[in-house]
């Protein structure tokens, strides 16, 4: 039915239509699901606001099942849940929906003082609502998050619409979700729902010890539990927090637990109570592959054999790049063969360098201090490039070393009482990802378990 729909409606007018084409459009157009064309004048047509659609009608059915992500009763109204998708407006899909267009500009009139539609977000949730009459639905207004304000546009006695908002107080609560890596971990991540702070979390964390190039495969499973101010329907707003990860790699589950540490600081410790923190991170760059190794190589620009002293990692320009490490810039500028270039001094014996960006990052400039995961610039294909990548070296004692051979010390490790404690903690945090994975299957008990799901 879909299938057909969408032909339908994209037919130019001066092709000849197949007769099943026209029978459909004219029934969508009778059963007010579609609206009909715009005469020539741009006069809108009467709204159809007072026809009642029969929603046991196997055409309107039918069109629902396509539009709609799912159907809910609440508050004494039927809600039909539609999502904006990336390069589709709410207007547009308000007419998939099936209603009249003089009330979807009367809607927008009542939610743009508070909602500028054209700005709603890809996959923003929005419920159309409507009333019933036995069989019979009529289009009622829409109800949108904004943060955690509802804003609900509703038909009034006048038959014009109106709009009323809600703030709701929210609340931390946590959310736990399994997955498996299809491409790669971020991608997966996301279309899993895990919020793109946390993914950067993870990645970040994990490559002090990880090549996610050539450790994580396809098939890989992951877990995530993470905190978020939440209200008690779900939505979400601010940055989420890691709170334990779980991945498989090369056949081993390797966890990550957030452990706070003196003031408001906080480190990610294995299963062991050993800190994840090394030295150095293993690869400086999100999505990364090595596209060049450490050693003699044939020079694509030079065309002769040449020492490559780094490794190169093929990312799309504009990638942010990561400060391998604490330390002082040493350098930042245009440097020959290497274009836009970084050099970092980590301690009296350690240095990274960073070469062929596109730009460098806020605030970066020489004697400038910066910690561990800071962005310090953007990958490019200044200087000697064939193409935007990062080249990416270890000095150890200003000679350029393999960076994935540098044996840099480990970080903390707990002992005594806190290593007792964390332990404790440890086996509270899974017996608590395991309860909330079990009420995802359960609607009833998920409210249950989101509310005392913030303490440790």
């Amino acid at each position: 039915m879909s299938f057909g729909l969408v032909y339908a409606l994209n037919v130019n007018e001066k092709d000849q239509k197949p007769a099943f084409v026209n029978s459909v459009v004219n029934q969508i157009l009778q059963a007010g699901i579609i609206p009909a064309p715009a005469n020539d004048d741009q006069t809108l047509i009467v709204s159809s606001a007072n026809n009642a659609v029969n929603s046991a009608d196997p055409l309107h059915a039918a069109i629902n099942a396509a539009v709609f992500k799912r159907v809910e009763e609440k508050d004494g109204r039927l809600r039909r849940i539609l999502v904006v998708s990336r390069g589709e407006t709410l207007t547009a899909r308000l007419v998939m929906a099936g209603i009249s267009r003089t009330e979807i500009l009367a809607t927008l009139e009542a939610l743009r003082p508070h909602i500028n539609p054209r700005k709603i977000r890809d996959g923003q949730e929005v419920a159309v609502l409507f009333s019933r009459d036995g069989v019979n639905e009529r289009y009622a207004g829409l109800e949108l998050h904004d943060g955690f304000t509802v804003v609900t546009i509703s038909r009034n006695p006048a038959n014009t619409f109106e709009a009323s908002l809600k703030t709701i107080a929210p609340e931390k609560r946590r959310f736990a979700l399994r997955g498996v890596v299809q491409d790669n971990l971020y991608d997966s991540g996301v279309k899993l729902g895990v919020p793109s702070s946390v993914l950067s979390t993870i990645i970040k964390t994990y490559s002090y010890n990880i090549d996610f190039q050539r450790d994580v495969k396809e098939g890989d499973r992951f877990e995530v539990l993470y905190e978020q101010l939440s209200d008690a329907d779900g939505h979400t707003s601010g940055d989420a927090t890691l709170i334990y990860a779980a991945l498989q790699v090369n056949g081993k589950i390797v966890p990550i637990y957030r452990v706070a540490t003196s003031g408001n600081a906080y480190e990610y410790f294995d299963a062991k109570g050993e800190s994840i923190r090394k030295g150095l991170l293993r690869t400086p760059v999100e999505g990364a592959r090595i596209t060049s190794g450490f050693g003699m190589r044939h020079h694509p620009i030079m065309g002769y054999n040449r020492m490559h002293k780094g490794i190169d990692f093929g990312v799309p320009t504009g990638t942010p790049i990561f400060a391998a490490g604490a330390g002082i810039i040493e350098e930042a500028e245009r440097k020959s063969g290497y274009g836009l270039y970084i050099k970092i001094r980590h301690n009296g014996r350690i240095s990274t360098a960073y070469a062929h960006m596109s730009r460098f990052g806020r605030g970066i400039t020489r004697g400038t201090r910066i910690t561990q995961g800071d962005v310090i610039g953007y990958a490019g294909s200044t200087g000697e490039s064939t193409g935007p990548h990062l080249h990416y070296e270890v000095l150890v004692e200003s000679s350029q070393v393999n960076p994935l051979n540098v044996d840099v010390p480990m970080g903390s490790a707990l002992a005594g009482r806190q290593l007792a404690s964390f332990q404790d903690w440890r086996n509270k945090v899974h017996t608590q990802f395991e309860q909330l994975v079990a009420a995802a299957s359960d609607p009833a008990r998920v409210a249950q378990n989101q509310t005392g799901s913030t303490t440790r």
